[in-house]
């Protein structure tokens, strides 16, 4: 494989929203549990630990703004994981995708026989390797190298995707507004994979919110 020096790429992201007993998560303290510290790989995606973490990091932001943290329930988390998947599936970015009652966020959650006044979606994408606005070389296949001081780039765990995820979705206003907003009480986080690309793998995320 010809190197591609000076490599620079930076995580996509889209936001989305419309308006249409729970149990509210703790979100304080540390991400604990070695399941996080798991690399992200192609062979098996770990929905549950991916969604926990997520929503660890989104509770922590919403509990420094004074937010009641979310839960988390299987319509948002379902909605969520379809949409992640059908993504990679594609290899379609978008909110909206040509497929039948999994075409638009609305539809994935009446699918999930979801009851919602409101319901917003955070999606991104970026990649296997920790490849996020840094410049790297790459030396050979699945070879990357940090330029500034040429060690290997590791591939994403759990805890590093979840985060890395959360915050450039918080960085950015229409996401931000979607994490922070008192309207919406739960979430769910879903993740697809497309194995086999330049950068050796690319993942697709999904946050869906319903309130």
């Amino acid at each position: 494989m010809k190197n591609l020096p000076f490599i620079k790429v930076i995580v996509l992201s889209f936001a989305f929203v419309f308006s249409g007993s729970i149990s509210f998560a703790s979100c304080d303290g540390p991400l604990v549990g070695v399941q996080y510290d798991r690399m992200v790989n192609g062979r098996t995606i770990d929905q549950t630990t991916f969604n926990a973490a997520v929503l660890h990091f989104t509770n922590n932001i919403r509990c420094q703004r004074g937010r009641r943290p979310f839960a988390t329930q299987q319509d948002v988390l379902g909605a969520a994981t379809t949409h992640a998947r059908n993504m990679a599936s594609t290899q379609t970015y978008a909110h909206n995708l040509n497929i039948r009652r999994a075409g638009n966020l609305r539809e994935r959650l009446q699918t999930q026989n979801s009851s919602f006044r409101t319901a917003a979606e955070n999606i991104s994408k970026t990649f296997v390797y920790y490849l996020n606005g840094i410049s790297f070389i790459q030396s050979g296949q699945c070879n990357f190298r940090y330029t500034a001081n040429n060690q290997p780039i590791p591939v994403h765990t759990y805890r590093t995707l979840a985060d890395e995820l959360v915050t450039s979705w918080y960085n950015s206003p229409d996401h931000r507004a979607n994490i922070l907003s008192r309207r919406l009480d739960r979430m769910g986080a879903g993740l697809g994979i497309v194995k086999n690309t330049p950068l050796c793998g690319e993942l697709y995320a999904a946050q869906v919110f319903a309130g």
